[in-house]
């Protein structure tokens, strides 16, 4: 495991910086070469000039991607040349394959990730005069600007179960609607609801952040939904989950899929209100469907 040198550490994959590595060198962000990373993003503005009044026409704005540039510098220590060598060679694998993947920012008190890829900017590499290290630099992007805690948060919940709630209007000892007083007697109720088809999600960050949410059942879950009470938005699948079998959907906009046992199933979707989890506040959703089972909520706490 890589050492820490200073605080934060950055760690993409096997790669870290601010950490002595396994391989005896020692990876250090210079100072301020990381700044891009403690700011904030930028917004897209929408905007028609007004063409018989004073001022513009505006729609909601949104964030823009986040750009970042780390530099600094990697010391191969006593593995010399042959070290920097190497170190150099992993540096320059990263993305690869051209994909994402998590950049951890850990502080050593709340460790936060951002997925990224790769920037437009070539990696950069200048030897030292002594061959023993050099200076770098890496251009990353993130099509998701946020932040997002590395604890993952989660919730349960079951569809409302049939019971004997309301009145008894049968007959019969005990039952029937009966006014007198004793027992049996008085006015039967029923049995209240169990009140577990609710998902109360909470999002302790500074922005929004969205659930995955998955559907299991040990007999057959038919037309499973989770609504809003305060908006009236409702999440709905049209069809049935089998036993054994487990539906994942992702709400957020930048993963969003639906899928049965791995297939996609997005063209099954009814209403497609995709729930958000505002910041600094809780979602409360009402778990419905036809029959038996379980949907589980992940999410992550999300930060600019």
């Amino acid at each position: 495991m890589p050492t820490p040198v200073i605080f934060p550490t950055y760690t993409i994959g096997s790669w870290a910086a601010n950490v002595d590595d396994d391989q005896g060198c020692r990876w250090v962000i210079e100072p301020g070469g990381a700044d891009s990373l403690t700011g904030g993003v930028g917004r897209k503005t929408h905007t028609v000039e007004r063409p018989f009044g004073p001022g513009a026409y505006r729609s909601r704005s949104y964030l823009t991607a986040r750009t970042a540039v780390l530099q600094g510098w990697c010391d191969a220590g006593v593995s010399g040349r042959a070290g920097r060598i190497a170190a150099r060679d992993r540096l320059m694998a990263l993305f690869v394959d051209g994909g994402t993947a998590l950049l951890t920012v850990d502080d050593g008190i709340s460790p936060r990730q951002l997925t990224v890829e790769l920037g437009t900017d070539d990696p950069k590499c200048a030897v030292w005069p002594d061959g023993n290290g050099f200076d770098w630099q890496i251009s990353l992007y993130a099509a998701d600007p946020r932040f997002l805690s590395t604890e993952v948060l989660s919730a349960a919940a079951l569809p409302p179960s049939a019971s004997t709630d309301g009145l008894d209007w049968t007959l019969g000892s005990p039952g029937g609607l009966d006014w007198a007083a004793g027992s049996p007697g008085g006015l039967d109720w029923g049995t209240s609801g169990t009140g577990v088809n609710i998902l109360a999600l909470n999002n302790p960050g500074t922005a929004p952040t969205w659930p995955v949410l998955t559907f299991t059942t040990t007999t057959t879950l038919t037309n499973p939904a989770l609504q809003d009470p305060l908006s009236g938005a409702i999440l709905s699948y049209l069809g049935s989950i089998n036993s054994g079998q487990t539906l994942v959907i992702d709400t957020s906009p930048f993963t969003r899929s639906v899928t049965l046992d791995g297939v996609d199933r997005l063209g099954a979707m009814g209403l497609v209100g995709w729930p958000e989890i505002e910041p600094g506040s809780t979602l409360n959703l009402q778990f419905t469907g036809t029959g038996t089972g379980t949907v589980v909520a992940e999410w992550q706490a999300a930060y600019l």
